[in-house]
């Protein structure tokens, strides 16, 4: 495993390292996706711009044949070939955060903020529970929601509430005929966009070029605790089930469901 301290690239550095080591199939799709050049004409200059900047970083070797210092082609080389990951999406802060499974013993931790890619080594002995929890901005807490009510809803109305009028959300919230659990729903979902934070469990192969979902879960942070989304029902009656989880119970459960994807 190689050491090295947290690896930043900007997307372009990203981009032109993966071509440079030879992964052409990741920075195409990559350059498709954010619509970084018109044509593959452009790509040669693409690449020679974003060898000066590597430089200034430390990341270029002009003795290897890719011109890419080998901690940091080492790191690309495990990005690429890791075949399970969870990945995060935070919806009030627009990033994400990507664990890759590279052996029993250790992780790689993607965080993407905007055009910038944050890299650093994670040891498994140490757990995912605080990784996951802080990214999601949730305090360490565990509060007792014994007894309080989960919101039934139907699939349709939570697609409405994703793109209606926040006054709409604002005068549920404000409206005091309406329960206090939807009332604070209403509260968070303002919050955080209109939308739902994410976590997926996916499954690539860089040599097929296929990446697959097995499984998704949506949460909402809440004042302390988070709103699971249970979808279970949405296929046979249309009704997705609200839950109110604690925050340590829920990241708890995330962290031992993580473990069980990567290591059994």
């Amino acid at each position: 495993m190689p050491k090295t301290k947290q690896i930043n690239l900007t997307i372009n550095e990203l981009i032109a390292t993966l071509a440079l080591c030879g992964y052409d199939k990741m920075a195409s799709q990559i350059l498709n996706e954010q619509e970084l050049i018109k044509d593959e004409s452009e790509f040669t200059r693409f690449v020679e711009e974003t060898e000066t900047e590597l430089r200034k970083k430390g990341y270029w070797d002009d003795n290897r044949d890719t011109g890419i210092a080998k901690g940091l082609e080492d790191l690309l080389y495990l990005l690429v070939h890791s075949k399970k990951k969870i990945r995060c999406i935070n919806m009030r802060k627009r990033n994400a955060l990507l664990i890759h499974s590279l052996n029993k013993k250790h992780s790689l931790v993607q965080e993407v903020r905007g055009r910038e890619h944050a890299f650093a080594f994670h040891q498994n002995n140490q757990g995912f529970y605080d990784v996951i929890r802080e990214y999601f901005g949730m305090e360490d807490t565990e509060i007792n929601v014994d007894g309080w009510q989960p919101i039934r809803m139907t699939d349709d109305l939570v697609d409405e509430l994703h793109t209606s009028d926040p006054e709409v959300l604002l005068a549920m919230k404000q409206d005091e005929n309406q329960a206090q659990p939807l009332r604070d729903f209403a509260d968070d979902l303002l919050k955080n966009g209109q939308e739902f934070n994410n976590i997926s469990l996916m499954e690539s192969d860089y040599v097929k070029d296929q990446s697959e979902f097995a499984e998704i879960q949506f949460l909402l942070p809440g004042n302390n605790f988070v709103w699971h989304m249970n979808y279970e029902n949405v296929e046979k009656n249309h009704e997705v089930i609200l839950e109110p989880i604690s925050v340590k119970t829920y990241f708890k459960q995330i962290e031992s469901v993580l473990k069980e994807f990567f290591f059994e």
